[in-house]
């Protein structure tokens, strides 16, 4: 595909790739607990799509496996302040719920 085509299949990750920057530098700066929270279970939302067209397009899901973990035991070290087992929690439910809505095709 061309760059264009990429772009238009995938603004909506880009543009929730850079609001969950922001926010992940907010939720580590430990200005607010919610905040931390949020940014778990949004980020869970955005890689249960991503988990979604992976696995749709029959790709190896040893990287984005690790990727996951990886940004997860790094949301867990950066959460200053909150508890860790409810960023976990909220980032699962985030990631299967997710997942499921776009498996269902209740979102495309």
């Amino acid at each position: 595909m061309n760059k264009k085509g990429d772009f238009e299949e995938f603004w909506v990750e880009y543009i929730a790739g850079a609001a969950l920057l922001i926010a992940f530098y907010l939720a580590a700066r430990g200005a607010y607990v919610g905040i931390a929270y949020i940014v778990a279970f949004l980020v869970g939302a955005v890689l249960g799509k991503t988990w979604y067209t992976i696995i749709k397009k029959k790709k190896p899901t040893v990287y984005i496996s690790i990727f996951s973990l990886a940004i997860l035991l790094g949301m867990i070290i950066g959460s200053i302040g909150a508890d860790r087992r409810f960023i976990v929690i909220l980032y699962l439910i985030g990631l299967l719920g997710s997942y499921v809505l776009f498996a269902k095709k209740w979102l495309r």
